[in-house]
C-alpha cells in the first residue's frame, strides 16, 4: 500500500534554505499536528525522531551548500502520517541504491554514528528512497496509526 504524500490530499508542503535552524520548528509543527491527529505520545515521539533525522540527514548529506533547498511535504490524517524530504541529491544513485540494504543491517552501536537509517525503517512501516539526478533524493516514509 504506498503511503506516500500527495499535493492536494490534505498535503502541506514547505521548502526551507539547507540550514539545521531550520529543523527544532518543523519538528514542533510537525508533533503539533500528529498531536491534533490525536497520535498517542509514542507515536508523536517516533514521529519526531525520524523526522528530524531525514532533515538533518538531508541538510547535511544531502545538499551541497546552505543555500540549497529542502522541500517536505507531510500529510497527517487519523489513519497515517506521511513524509517526504527532497534534497539536493549530494549522496547520488550510490546512496539511494545502498540504502535499503543498509537500513535492514544492525549497526554497530559501538559507533558514533551511522544509526540513522536502521532507525527510520524500525521506526516507519514504509520507507523509500529515489534519486533523479534532475530533482535530488527523494526521501519517503510512512506510519500507520495504531488501532
Amino acid at each position: 500500500m504506498d503511503r506516500s504524500p500527495q499535493v492536494g490530499d490534505n498535503a502541506v508542503s514547505l521548502t526551507f534554505a539547507a540550514n539545521m535552524r531550520f529543523v527544532r520548528p518543523l519538528r514542533h509543527f510537525i508533533t503539533a499536528l500528529c498531536e491534533l491527529a490525536c497520535y498517542d505520545e509514542d507515536e508523536q515521539e517516533s514521529i519526531a525522531l525520524v523526522t528530524t533525522e531525514l532533515l538533518n540527514n538531508s541538510i547535511e548529506h544531502g545538499s551541497f551548500s546552505a543555500e540549497d533547498e529542502i522541500g517536505v511535504t507531510m500529510v497527517v490524517t487519523e489513519n497515517v502520517f506521511s513524509f517526504e524530504v527532497v534534497d539536493s541529491g549530494r549522496g547520488g544513485a550510490s546512496f539511494a541504491t545502498g540504502a535499503q540494504d543498509r537500513a535492514e543491517k544492525r549497526p554497530d552501536f559501538e559507533e558514533p554514528r551511522g544509526r540513522g537509517l536502521f532507525l527510520i525503517n524500525n521506526y516507519m512501516d514504509e520507507m523509500v528512497i529515489t534519486y533523479d539526478p534532475d530533482v535530488g533524493t527523494r526521501f519517503r516514509v510512512a506510519k500507520a496509526r495504531k488501532p
